[in-house]
C-alpha cells in the first residue's frame, strides 16, 4: 500500500470527515439549484474546507476511483461555496489540475491575472496544460487526462474500445482523429457506423464543419458507392446502410468507428450490428476498429465476435462535471417539495422548497417540479414516449408566456408551414418549451437540439432517443418514472447515460438530476452506478430462448406480436444462422461466436441451420445479405414471382420510378405481395403502407402527407359513426360510442410511426430482399435484360426522395425537408453530388429561392451557400 493511500484511509475513516464532507456537498447542491432551498446543514467553515482541500490533495495522488471521485468533488464544490476565498479558490484548481481535468479548469478560471497564485502553481499548472493540448482545426483545445490518454493510444490501435461517462468527449476525439486521417492521407476510407439517423445527421455536420473546403472529401449518409471513385470518402452510416453498402460493394475501409457501441447487445439491430462489423473489418488486414460507449464493461469478451481478438479497452468512469442526484417529493403539509440528495451512504435530507404552486397531482407533478426547480440553464425532461412528451410540454408550457424570441417565431413558423398548421409544438415552442422524438423528421429535430443548446428553448421533453449518441447535455434532468413505452422497465444502464446528460463540459461544473417520487419507484436504479454490460445479441438469443430458436430453424419462424419482445431476435438469429449455413461456414461461425454455450446444444443448432438451408434452397450471396427477412419467406416470394413469369406477367413484377405513371398500382401490387408472402400479413396494411410509401419517395412535402392522413382519419370516423347509427338503430340499448373528435398531434404521431416503422425500416429491408429475388428469377428465366429496368426503390423509401438530384442533396447532408424543396428549383433531375454543390456554391442569393429561414440556415451550417452578408 502506498503511503498516498493509507493516508487517504486514515482521513477518510476519521470520525469528522464525513461530516464535513456532507456539509460541503449539500451548500454545494442547494447552491447549485435555480431556486432557494431551505437547507438543513450549514456550510462548512473556512477551517474545515481547507482540511477538506487537504484531504483532496491527498485524494487525488492515489489510483482509487472513489478517492478520485471525491477529491473532485470536494475541488468543484468548493468552487461553488467559497465565493470571495482566494485560498479554497486557489487549492480547488489545483487538484483540478492533478486530476487533469482542464475543461472545469477552464469554466471557472477567473478573468484577469492570478494574483494569488504562487509561481509554482501557475507553472505546473501551465505545463498540465499544454501537455494535454490538442490543435482542433485552428483552435488549441485542453483535454482530460483521460482525453489525452485514449488521444495518445488512437493512432497506433489495431482495434480500441473507449469507454467513458456521457459527455466525456469521446466522440469528439474520434472525429477529430478520422478527420486527421482524411486531411494527410492521398487515398482513405472510413466508416462512422451510428445507432439513430438522428446521430448520423449530428456527426456528418461535425465532420463536414471540421474538414472546411475539403472538395476533393467525399462526406455521405447514404449507402451507395460514387461512381466517380473518390480517392477519399468518410461514410456515416446507420448498421442498416453499412449492410446495405457492404451488399452492394466490395468497399473496404481503413477505419471503422461505432458510436454507442453498447447496441452490440441490441436484438436484432445488435446482431445486424455485429455481423456488419465482422464483414468490414474482415476485408482487409490493415482496417482499425475503434468502439465507443457510455460506462461499458464486456468489450474484452466481445472482440472475438467481431473479427479483433486483439481488442484493447481504454476506460474511465470519473465525469468531468458534478451530478447531483436529488429526489423529490411532496411535502405532507403545503405547497412544498422536500429534497435529498442520494450519497453512496444513501439519501440524506437535503432541505425544502416552498412554493405558491401546489404539487398534489401526481400526473403533473413532473411538470410543476421543472417549473420550479429548473428554469435556468435548460433543462430535459423525460417522457417514457411521444404521446407522453406531447402531454408533459403541454402542461410546462401552460405556465409560461410568449417572450417574442425571434428565433423561437422562426421555428414555429416553419413547423406551421413545414409540419403542420395545428401541431401544437408550433404554439408551445414560442414558450420556450418543446417536445421530442426519434420519428420526427431530421430538419425539425436538429432545429429543436440547436435551438435548446443556445438557450431559446429552456424545456425540452424527451423520450429515449436522447438516451444515446445526440451530444444534449443540460444543467437540469428531470426524471419521474424507470419505465418507457407501455410501463416497461428500461435498462438501468440507460438511466445513468441520460442522467449523464446533467453537466456539461467545457460550459459548466455542475448538473442536476432531479428523481420525483423516487421513493415510490418499484426499484430504486440510480442509487448506485450501474454501467452496460456489452454482450453478443446473438449469443443472448441462443442462450435465452435456444428452443424458440431451433424452432425457428425448424419453419416455425415467430410472428412479430406488439407483446412478443423476442420474435424479433429470435427471427434475426435464425435467418443470420441459415446465412452462414449457406456460406458453408455454420460450424466456424457457432463454434466462435457461441463458444460459451453447451457443445450439444451447439451441435444441434448447426445441425438446424445446415437443415434449414437444405431446405429453402436459394443463393448464398441472397440469404448472406438479408438474413433479417424471415428466409422461408424469401423462398414462398421467390415461388410467387417465378410463377408470375410463367404466366407472362414478368412486367408486374418490375417496380417503376414513383414518379412515372402506373406507380400507384405497381406499388401496391409490390406491397401487398410481399407483405403476402413473406409476413403473411393483410393486403389491406399492405395498401395503406404502399400509398403513404409512394408519397414518402416521390417527396410529397410533410403537410400534404399528414392533410391527408387527417382527412383519411375523418372518413374512418365519418364510416365508424355512420356504424354506429345503425348499430343504435337496431338495438336503442346499445352503447356503442362515436370516436373522439379528432386530435391532430395523434394523426401526426401515427403518420410519423408508419413512415419511420413500416416505410423508412421494414420495408426497406423486404424491398431490398424483392429486388435481389427479383434479380435472381430474372436470370433463372433468361431475363437478364430486364434487370437495368429495376428501379431501386428501397434507397428512395429510405431517403424519402426519388430523382438523382433529390439523393444528391442528401448525400451533401441535408434533410430530406431541404432536398425535396430545393429539387424543382434546378431543370435537372440526374444532377451528382459535385453538380448539386457546384449549383449550390454558385446562388448569389439564397433568398430568391423563396426557402424559408430554416432550410436557409440548414444550408449555410453545412457551408453549401454563401454566407449571410
Amino acid at each position: 500500500m502506498s503511503f498516498a493511500l493509507d493516508l487517504s484511509d486514515r482521513m477518510a475513516g476519521h470520525a469528522v470527515f464525513s461530516d464535513i464532507l456532507w456539509r460541503l456537498e449539500s451548500s454545494g447542491a442547494a447552491r447549485s439549484i435555480a431556486a432557494e432551498i431551505e437547507t438543513v446543514t450549514e456550510p462548512p467553515s473556512d477551517e474545515d474546507l481547507h482540511k477538506l482541500l487537504y484531504c483532496a490533495g491527498v485524494f487525488v495522488q492515489t489510483d482509487v476511483l472513489a478517492y478520485r471521485r471525491m477529491a473532485q468533488s470536494i475541488a468543484l464544490n468548493s468552487l461553488i461555496v467559497a465565493g470571495g476565498n482566494e485560498g479554497a479558490y486557489q487549492r480547488g484548481r489545483r487538484i483540478l489540475t492533478d486530476l487533469g481535468n482542464f475543461p472545469a479548469l477552464d469554466r471557472v478560471r477567473r478573468e484577469g491575472a492570478e494574483t494569488g497564485a504562487s509561481f509554482l502553481d501557475a507553472l505546473r499548472r501551465t505545463l498540465s496544460r499544454e501537455l494535454n493540448t490538442v490543435r482542433v482545426g485552428d483552435q488549441w483545445i485542453p483535454l482530460t487526462d483521460f482525453q489525452k490518454d485514449a488521444w495518445d493510444e488512437l493512432p497506433d490501435a489495431r482495434a480500441i474500445a473507449i469507454s467513458a461517462p456521457t459527455s466525456a468527449g469521446k466522440s469528439f476525439l474520434v472525429i477529430e482523429h478520422l478527420c486527421r486521417q482524411v486531411e494527410r492521407a492521398a487515398s482513405f476510407r472510413a466508416v462512422y457506423v451510428a445507432p439513430t439517423r438522428a446521430l448520423l445527421s449530428e456527426v456528418s455536420a461535425k465532420i463536414q464543419r471540421r474538414l472546411g473546403e475539403a472538395a476533393d472529401v467525399r462526406i455521405t449518409t447514404v449507402p451507395t458507392q460514387d461512381p466517380s471513385g473518390p480517392d477519399r470518402q468518410v461514410f456515416v452510416l446507420t448498421q442498416e446502410r453499412l449492410q446495405v453498402l457492404l451488399a452492394a460493394s466490395a468497399v473496404t475501409f481503413d477505419l471503422v468507428v461505432v458510436d454507442e457501441a453498447q447496441n452490440l447487445s441490441d436484438g436484432s439491430r445488435g446482431m445486424i450490428l455485429q455481423d456488419s462489423v465482422e464483414q468490414a473489418v474482415s476485408r482487409s488486414r490493415t482496417t482499425r476498429l475503434v468502439l465507443l460507449a457510455p460506462g461499458a464493461r464486456g468489450f474484452e469478451a466481445i472482440g472475438a465476435s467481431i473479427g479483433a481478438p486483439d481488442l484493447t479497452v481504454a476506460r474511465n468512469e470519473l465525469p468531468s462535471v458534478l451530478q447531483n442526484r436529488i429526489q423529490l417529493r411532496k411535502a405532507e403539509v403545503g405547497n412544498a417539495l422536500e429534497l435529498d440528495l442520494l450519497t453512496p451512504d444513501g439519501p440524506r435530507r437535503l432541505g425544502t422548497y416552498r412554493s405558491g404552486r401546489g404539487f398534489d397531482v401526481p400526473d403533473s407533478r413532473l411538470a410543476a417540479a421543472a417549473l420550479e426547480l429548473g428554469s435556468i440553464g435548460g433543462s430535459l425532461v423525460y417522457a417514457t414516449g411521444p404521446t407522453d412528451a406531447e402531454k408533459v410540454a403541454r402542461q410546462l408550457s401552460h405556465d409560461l408566456k410568449d417572450g417574442g424570441d425571434p428565433a423561437l417565431a422562426t421555428i414555429s413558423d416553419f413547423v406551421r408551414k413545414h409540419i403542420h398548421p395545428d401541431y401544437t409544438l408550433a404554439g408551445m415552442i414560442r414558450k420556450g418549451v418543446a417536445f421530442h422524438y426519434g420519428k420526427m423528421p431530421t430538419l425539425l429535430r436538429e432545429t429543436l437540439e440547436s435551438a435548446f443548446r443556445d438557450g431559446h428553448v429552456n424545456f425540452l421533453v424527451c423520450t429515449t432517443t436522447l438516451f444515446e449518441g445526440i451530444n444534449l447535455p443540460a444543467r437540469n434532468v428531470f426524471i419521474d418514472t424507470p419505465t418507457r413505452g407501455t410501463r416497461k422497465p428500461l435498462a438501468p444502464a440507460a438511466l445513468w447515460n441520460f442522467a449523464g446528460r446533467a453537466g456539461r463540459m467545457s460550459a459548466d461544473i455542475v448538473g442536476n438530476v432531479f428523481l420525483v417520487d423516487y421513493e415510490d419507484w418499484p426499484d430504486k436504479p440510480l442509487d448506485a452506478f450501474v454501467g452496460y454490460e456489452v454482450q453478443s445479441a446473438f449469443l443472448r438469443t441462443a442462450s435465452e430462448v435456444p428452443d424458440r430458436l431451433l424452432g425457428a430453424l425448424g419453419g416455425a419462424m415467430p410472428a412479430e406480436l406488439p407483446n412478443d419482445d423476442d420474435a424479433l431476435r429470435v427471427r434475426a438469429a435464425a435467418g443470420l444462422l441459415i446465412s452462414k449455413a449457406a456460406g458453408s461456414d455454420v460450424r466456424g461461425y457457432v463454434d466462435r461466436t457461441l463458444g460459451s454455450l453447451d457443445e450439444g446444444l451447439r451441435a444441434r443448432l448447426t445441425e438446424a441451420s445446415i437443415a434449414a438451408n437444405e431446405r429453402i434452397g436459394l443463393p448464398a450471396t441472397l440469404l448472406a445479405t438479408n438474413w433479417t427477412v424471415d428466409p422461408f419467406g424469401l423462398r414462398r416470394l421467390h415461388d410467387n414471382m417465378l410463377k408470375k413469369v410463367e404466366e407472362g406477367k414478368t412486367r408486374r413484377l418490375i417496380p417503376v420510378s414513383p414518379l412515372g405513371k402506373g406507380a400507384y398500382k405497381s406499388y401496391s401490387s409490390i406491397f401487398s405481395r410481399i407483405h403476402r408472402e413473406v409476413n403473411g400479413g393483410s393486403v389491406n396494411f399492405a395498401g395503406l403502407v404502399s400509398g403513404i410509401a409512394l408519397d414518402w419517395m416521390r417527396g410529397v412535402p410533410y403537410p400534404v402527407m399528414l392533410a391527408k392522413a387527417v382527412e383519411r382519419q375523418r372518413r374512418f370516423d365519418a364510416k365508424r359513426i355512420e356504424a354506429n347509427r345503425i348499430i343504435r338503430e337496431k338495438n336503442p340499448a346499445s352503447r356503442v360510442q362515436d370516436p373522439d373528435e379528432i386530435v391532430v398531434d395523434d394523426v401526426v404521431r401515427r403518420e410519423f410511426d408508419l413512415i419511420e416503422d413500416q416505410v423508412r425500416f421494414r420495408f426497406v429491408q423486404l424491398g431490398k430482399a424483392y429486388i435481389d429475388i427479383l434479380n435472381i428469377v430474372l436470370r433463372e428465366t433468361g431475363q437478364e435484360g430486364l434487370i437495368g429496368d429495376v428501379y431501386d426503390f428501397p434507397l428512395a423509401l429510405e431517403l424519402g426522395i426519388s430523382t438523382k438530384s433529390g439523393w444528391s442533396f442528401m448525400e451533401l447532408g441535408l434533410s430530406r425537408i431541404a432536398a425535396a424543396a430545393l429539387q424543382p428549383e434546378f431543370p435537372d433531375s440526374n444532377l451528382t453530388p459535385d453538380a448539386a454543390r457546384k449549383w449550390l456554391a454558385g446562388i448569389e442569393d439564397i433568398g430568391t429561392l423563396r426557402l424559408g429561414p430554416v432550410i436557409v440556415d440548414e444550408l449555410r451550417r453545412l457551408k453549401l451557400v454563401r454566407p449571410a452578408g
